[in-house]
């Protein structure tokens, strides 16, 4: 089950560290800060953490850590950097079409891209797939914490249920974003669940939706009470 003050600080440096990836790919244009310093600060978490702990004041409130302390410090570098692996492309030499939906932060997901040089990533089949184990996983280990005996196809059956797989792929989403900023390797396949809860069947993004801790939290609670009632 989800820590609340862990996935509250998660949610916190996610919102923080998209602003100061937005900031900073507004900011190339401007001649503020070069690509290639721009790519090194958001491809390295070391690099990120140094350059934001030296520029900390002058930073955007929104974009910047809540604390400078060193832990805080290193967990949101560790968030920021990794956009470049799970959500986005930065690009030298943008084009002049702009990705519809940003796709990874709920404030923004309903917005065009407008920073230049950000570009969305594009989904393959082996980032959905593993999306789809990784929900199929998270719905096998609540089952065990509640020592609720399930199989592989009853799982299945259960995902078929389109709100179910929902709140499975947003838990499963809040544990890789957990996982990001503990500085874990995370894909591209968290953009996919993003997009299974976040997003319209029909490929556009809910309007209303807001990721916060109560609403991750009421959807791994949905999931558990399901289990508990019984999986058929």
């Amino acid at each position: 089950m989800l820590d609340p003050v862990r996935l509250a600080e998660a949610i916190d440096l996610q919102k923080r560290s998209y602003a100061l990836l937005k900031w900073m790919a507004e900011a190339i244009p401007r001649g503020f800060i070069s690509f290639e310093t721009a790519h090194e600060y958001a491809d390295s978490a070391a690099a990120a953490s140094a350059w934001i702990g030296e520029h900390f004041d002058n930073l955007p409130l929104a974009a910047r850590p809540p604390s400078r302390d060193e832990q805080t410090l290193r967990r949101f570098a560790n968030c920021f950097a990794s956009y470049l692996e799970t959500s986005f492309d930065l690009e030298e030499k943008p084009g002049t079409r702009l990705e519809s939906h940003c796709g990874c932060y709920c404030p923004y997901c309903t917005i065009a891209v407008s920073a230049p040089h950000l570009r969305a990533k594009r989904l393959g089949r082996p980032d959905k797939a593993r999306a789809e184990q990784l929900e199929r996983e998270l719905v096998g280990e609540l089952a065990v914490s509640q020592e609720v005996p399930i199989g592989a196809d009853a799982i299945q059956s259960l995902l078929a249920d389109r709100p179910l797989r929902e709140q499975a792929a947003l838990v499963a989403y809040a544990h890789q974003l957990l996982r990001r900023c503990d500085g874990a390797y995370v894909g591209p396949w968290i953009l996919a669940l993003w997009r299974t809860f976040a997003w319209l069947p029909t490929g556009s993004p809910k309007q209303d939706f807001e990721l916060t801790p109560a609403t991750v939290l009421d959807a791994e609670n949905a999931l558990v009470q399901r289990l508990s009632s019984g999986a058929d």
